[in-house]
């Protein structure tokens, strides 16, 4: 399927979201958040899909929000205007929570540049891959208006410091300062990333569903929680699986026998 904005394909056990306006930077515009949005409905909904990878035509990820939508109509009235944008704010992230909280494992393939909230689309994936030559930055600061809602995600991916040193900086940072910072997991070179996509995409896919599903969102529950509570909801959580879920009685039953558990089927 491709629409206007996103383009769907579908390999296997992995579907491919791709941001599909190049000509324009792949910006975040309202009707790109609504799209993406629809397409990963449809994939976490989608029983015969396991992984998501969202990637992006052309030499930019996403340059972020459309600051031509941004911008005041002369039609409108301030509180028209202000509304429309937070509009698109909360749109914004309504659409990334749906990456954190969905069921399924996420992917960023990152070729070029991911600028302001592209940068945070990439935070908010649980994993990112990037090209060697790929950059990444929140600039807002060299426009006067402080890049406040990507660093909502970029901060719970790095250090308090490097977030601050992008925001407040506006510099472009490597894929190597990337990795550094923990934005991404690694960059290979740009002949190798869909490759390295595809292959980790897939390693995941053949994993038990369920367990995935169960692990990630318990995992995203108690990230933040104080340490105690980190371990009581954990506990509860491996109990559960141990006690009660089919998966875990294969997994368990397969190692002991030493035999290889196919987790295709549901």
């Amino acid at each position: 399927m491709v629409d206007s904005l996103v383009s769907w394909q579908q390999q296997e056990r992995v579907a491919w979201l791709t941001l599909n306006q190049p000509e324009r930077r792949n910006p975040l515009s309202s009707a790109t958040l609504a799209a993406l949005s629809q397409s990963l409905d449809k994939a976490f909904l989608e029983d015969s899909i396991r992984v998501v990878v969202i990637t992006a035509l052309g030499p930019v990820f996403s340059a972020g929000h459309d600051l031509a939508e941004m911008t005041r109509r002369d039609s409108e009235t301030e509180s028209d205007w202000r509304g429309r944008i937070q509009h698109i704010l909360a749109s914004c992230a309504e659409m990334m929570m749906k990456i954190v909280h969905g069921p399924k494992p996420v992917i960023a393939c990152v070729q070029g540049m991911a600028t302001a909230a592209g940068c945070q689309l990439v935070s908010a994936c649980d994993l990112a891959i990037a090209d060697t030559q790929a950059q990444f930055c929140t600039p807002g600061v060299n426009l006067g208006a402080f890049c406040t809602t990507p660093l909502v995600g970029i901060g719970r991916n790095v250090s308090r410091k490097h977030a601050l040193e992008m925001a407040l900086t506006g510099n472009r940072f490597s894929a190597e300062d990337a990795v550094r910072f923990g934005l991404i997991n690694r960059h290979v070179p740009s002949d190798q990333l869909l490759a390295e996509t595809t292959e980790l995409a897939t390693l995941i896919a053949s994993k038990s569903r369920d367990s995935i599903r169960r692990g990630k969102s318990a995992f995203y529950q108690q990230v933040d929680m104080p340490l105690a509570e980190a371990f009581t909801l954990a506990n509860q959580v491996m109990l559960d699986a141990l006690t009660t879920d089919d998966d875990a009685a294969r997994g368990v039953e397969g190692f002991l026998s030493k035999q290889p558990v196919d987790w295709s089927s549901p």
